[in-house]
């Protein structure tokens, strides 16, 4: 496997096309290439990740990672130096309220074919390696569904990314083959690519399960509320409505174990997974919470696991 930067004219038609096959998109919805062109040649960067025995039709290309640069006003700034485990001070460092360059990683894929062989990390940290030679920011956003699991402990849990950012509906009616029949809700990740937080989870790899973890998450895992779910069937798992307690404590949330088998067999039970996390995230972001990790707890699942920002628990009570 080799992966690389894309510039040529060609290349990025195969990009397109790759693009067409990971998402089944509609012709309409293919990033054109005339603007694939001007955002990597404007501080963006594309890269494809090829293979041997790649598609044809794609010029072996079966990965790929895409961005370009934007601004934002950072809210989690906490992180930018925090520490690798969870449960840790972050410090500030960082000003709030003013615009700032970030990367926005608008695609991160990998043909089906292909899926399951750490080709999702390799393009992550070789975007980051590429943003950090640039220079220019060590802030990266992006979007992804929180009904994911894979993307979810990919994101949060092997990256390092943090949230407390979520979107209703945020691109609309969706027609591609993974997004169809449910609001395009999603959550906006910032990750601190040059933190100590981050340069730890990737040091970690594949080892950063629970039995690894530190005493502070030890203790972390102690103190959370674990809201629960219920069963739906012989194989999912259902949410429950339920208020998740907002007192500080950090929150274990509920991620259903393959929400595209469930839109699948349950459209009905895929819309509640939809409702039930919008409302869990919404609430607890809304009281100061900041997603930090993804831990699987025995005979439970995944769960994303949610702690208060320093400083708001003591502002909430006084």
């Amino acid at each position: 496997m080799m992966l690389r930067a894309v510039t040529s004219i060609e290349e990025i038609e195969h990009f397109q096309r790759l693009e067409q096959l990971i998402w089944q998109s509609p012709p309409d919805e293919l990033m054109p290439v005339h603007m694939v062109i001007t955002a990597i040649h404007n501080g963006g960067g594309l890269i494809g990740a090829f293979a041997e025995d790649g598609p044809a039709e794609t010029g072996g290309m079966v990965g790929l990672a895409f961005w370009f640069p934007g601004l934002g006003v950072p809210t989690t700034s906490q992180w930018r130096r925090a520490g690798g485990s969870a449960g840790d001070a972050p410090e500030i460092s960082a000003p709030q309220g003013a615009l700032q360059l970030k990367m926005c990683s608008h695609m991160v894929g990998v043909l089906p074919g292909w899926q399951g062989r750490g080709l999702g990390v390799q393009l992550k940290l070789a975007q980051r390696r590429a943003i950090l030679a640039q220079g220019m920011t060590d802030w990266v956003t992006w979007t992804y569904d929180p009904l994911f699991r894979v993307n979810a402990v990919l994101n949060i849990h092997r990256l390092g990314a943090v949230c407390n950012t979520y979107r209703r509906n945020w691109y609309g009616v969706m027609k591609d083959g993974i997004n169809a029949g449910l609001p395009s809700d999603r959550c906006q990740v910032d990750w601190w690519i040059a933190s100590e937080r981050v340069r730890r989870r990737i040091e970690a790899g594949s080892r950063a399960d629970n039995s690894g973890r530190s005493a502070a998450f030890a203790r972390l895992a102690e103190e959370m509320h674990v809201i629960p779910t219920t069963a739906s069937g012989a194989h999912f798992r259902a949410p429950l409505e339920v208020e998740p307690p907002l007192d500080g404590r950090p929150l274990a949330l509920p991620i259903p174990d393959d929400i595209a088998a469930i839109r699948r067999s349950d459209p009905a039970l895929g819309m509640a997974w939809r409702m039930a996390m919008r409302a869990y995230l919404e609430q607890a972001f809304e009281a100061g919470y900041v997603m930090t990790d993804c831990v699987h707890l025995p005979d439970r699942g995944w769960h994303y696991v949610l702690e208060m920002r320093p400083g708001e628990h003591e502002a909430a009570g006084a």
